[in-house]
């Protein structure tokens, strides 16, 4: 009886995850956040000095880069940025989407994040937040930055950001529980580039650039665009290597250590 029911258990979970392989044309291979361009500048700043961050985010999603399907009105939605502890969780792969998340990977609305990132304020895993504001039309080079410095503390060293792509059905991009001190010295960066990708919410079905569509019942993991079998998918390119996913922005981090806010 244990082998049957044991049996039946591997079954349903080998079944489940079939299905959900197959929902998009595009599905994660393998789990990733984001990739460090080149070598990080480590600044003589110990962690236990509180520090502020300029940020800036780059489009790198454009009709060259990301030629299948690629949107008239590509645009991004305002940036959320939270700097916290490891207590705190804004998103994460696998993980499935808050109602703040969901409300600004479907809709482009970061009101109801902003309300779970400031609870999370008063219980003190979120140190500090900053909004970058939209970019309107996404041509290669466009930034965006907050206009504040975002603070770290040696408690809250992460950080965590996402924006709306749109227009699609619950597409985003960021990046979760990224660290700003360097390991080896325990100091904070610099300077830290990277290249950031596209994740669908698992909120909203639709495989193409659209909004309004029906929503994913029951909801799905966080999960990131991963290169299939051809170049005809959104987010995919032909390179060196063959098909492979392109980045849709770089994401700097430049360190302030003049910031007024955070030196306060």
């Amino acid at each position: 009886m244990k082998l049957i029911c044991s049996t039946i258990i591997l079954s349903s979970f080998f079944n489940l995850a079939l299905a959900q392989s197959l929902r998009r044309s595009l599905m994660p291979q393998s789990s990733f956040n984001y990739e460090i361009v080149g070598t990080p500048q480590i600044s003589d700043v110990s962690r236990t000095v509180p520090a502020g961050y300029s940020i800036t985010f780059t489009n790198r999603w454009t009709e060259d880069n990301h030629p299948y399907e690629y949107p008239s009105r590509a645009h991004w939605s305002d940036f959320v940025y939270a700097s916290h502890s490891a207590g705190y969780q804004m998103w994460c792969s696998g993980c499935f989407a808050s109602a703040g998340v969901e409300s600004i990977a479907e809709e482009g609305q970061t009101g109801t994040l902003i309300e779970e990132i400031e609870d999370k304020q008063v219980l003190g895993t979120v140190l500090d937040q900053v909004l970058g504001l939209f970019i309107p039309r996404a041509t290669d080079g466009r930034a965006s930055s907050p206009r504040k410095d975002l603070c770290v503390d040696e408690t809250h060293p992460y950080v965590s950001a996402i924006s709306m792509i749109a227009p699609t059905p619950d597409w985003f991009s960021g990046l979760y529980d990224l660290r700003l001190w360097d390991q080896s010295t325990k100091n904070w960066y610099e300077k830290i580039e990277l290249n950031v990708y596209a994740w669908d919410a698992g909120t909203e079905e639709g495989s193409g650039y659209s909004l309004d569509n029906i929503e994913t019942d029951p909801p799905e993991g966080i999960s990131p665009f991963m290169a299939g079998e051809t170049a005809d998918a959104v987010f995919v390119s032909v390179g060196s290597g063959g098909l492979q996913v392109m980045p849709v922005a770089t994401l700097t981090f430049e360190l302030q250590e003049s910031s007024k806010k955070c030196n306060n």
